[in-house]
């Protein structure tokens, strides 16, 4: 446990120092004078838009459980499984609790931490880790289809507005098509079997593959229902509809820094939030920071046109409402259920995970 307690404490680490820099950079009295200004009365909807936000993120993870064999129930209680044919069940209360943990797991350095949700996940229902773990690369599948879709059709919208700065087009369109063609090929590749299995038995020749190759195939065998098209379409709605409201709150932010309304800011918003997320995933930092925060600043001032102060302040604000209250929620849910996310069982299916990682 000390492992992941420590993964989380130096994401915590780094994203504060990376929140220090922007406030650094921005100035503190520039940074404090427009926060002064800002219409408090703002942070009521974006908030709320937050938490709309987690519920239809939420919803994904309910969904995958459900294909993964885990009933979620209102009533009753968090079972095992009776039998192999027979589904586990989670409590809805149960549920909730670990997946809004999960929001503190995600800041650690290559989210490595949020293998906990599956050793959670098993030590409550009995679910094999094989078969829990793919779900959390499905959530992180479903979001990077998202954010890619938000960017591309807002593109569309705003193009003419975006070669100028220290952002090109062409730049920008390498990256998106670059994502894209490589989510398509990894989602085509699982869903031809015979295709998968020639790759994953050609990587035994590879060193240091070669010992977790039959843990590569478990975990292949186990994402393949969950990469179904019938899956993925619906919940990348889903997922789309998430990042959304996440573009609504930060136009929102925008216009309380006396940003003037239009849909050009808009389609501007939506598109700097989500590639600012995919550049954010491509740094493999903890909860993206850094990659995130230079990319929306330098969007801001090269794309939009604010000002140094405003672009930071703009910077300063989508951090806290994108990563920072999650964390803190996150935090927050693992103080007040420590029992129920890690009763003292969860320990040894902590030990027996890493004993099979260790090599022979």
């Amino acid at each position: 446990m000390d492992k992941y307690r420590n993964q989380v404490v130096a994401g915590l680490l780094f994203i504060t120092v990376v929140l220090i820099a922007v406030v650094v950079l921005t100035g503190v009295d520039e940074l404090a004078d427009r926060l002064d200004n800002f219409p408090l009365w703002l942070f009521v909807p974006i908030l709320a838009l937050k938490a709309l936000n987690w519920s239809l993120r939420y919803l994904e993870w309910r969904y995958f459980l459900g294909v993964i064999n885990v009933r979620t129930v209102w009533n009753g209680n968090t079972t095992a499984a009776p039998s192999p044919d027979e589904p586990a069940t989670i409590r809805e209360r149960d549920s909730m609790i670990l997946w809004l943990s999960g929001l503190a797991f995600s800041i650690s350095p290559g989210k490595l931490a949020e293998v906990l949700k599956s050793l959670i996940l098993k030590n409550m229902t009995g679910t094999e880790f094989s078969r829990s773990a793919p779900v959390i690369f499905m959530e992180r599948l479903v979001d990077g289809l998202a954010v890619i879709i938000l960017a591309t059709v807002s593109l569309f919208f705003m193009a003419g507005t975006l070669d100028s700065g220290d952002v090109s087009i062409p730049y920008v369109r390498a990256v998106l098509v670059g994502c894209t063609l490589a989510l398509l090929a990894a989602i085509t590749l699982f869903q031809i079997k015979p295709l998968a299995h020639w790759v994953l038995d050609r990587t035994q020749a590879v060193p240091g593959i070669r010992r977790v190759h039959g843990g590569l195939v478990n975990l292949y065998e186990a994402s393949y229902d969950l990469l179904k098209f019938r899956h993925l379409g619906w919940t990348t709605l889903l997922g789309i509809g998430a990042y959304f409201t996440d573009c609504i709150g930060f136009y929102l932010i925008m216009r309380g820094l006396a940003v003037g309304g239009s849909w050009t800011l808009f389609t501007q918003a939506t598109f700097i939030l989500g590639f600012s997320v995919i550049v954010a995933a491509l740094s493999a930092m903890p909860g993206g920071a850094g990659g995130r925060e230079l990319t929306i600043g330098a969007m801001l001032t090269g794309v939009v046109g604010l000002s140094k102060g405003d672009a930071g302040t703009a910077t300063f604000l989508i951090s806290i409402f994108q990563v920072w209250v999650g964390v803190l929620l996150g935090l927050g849910m693992i103080a007040a259920f420590r029992n129920t996310i890690f009763p003292p069982s969860l320990e040894a299916e902590i030990a027996a995970y890493q004993a099979a990682r260790q090599p022979r």
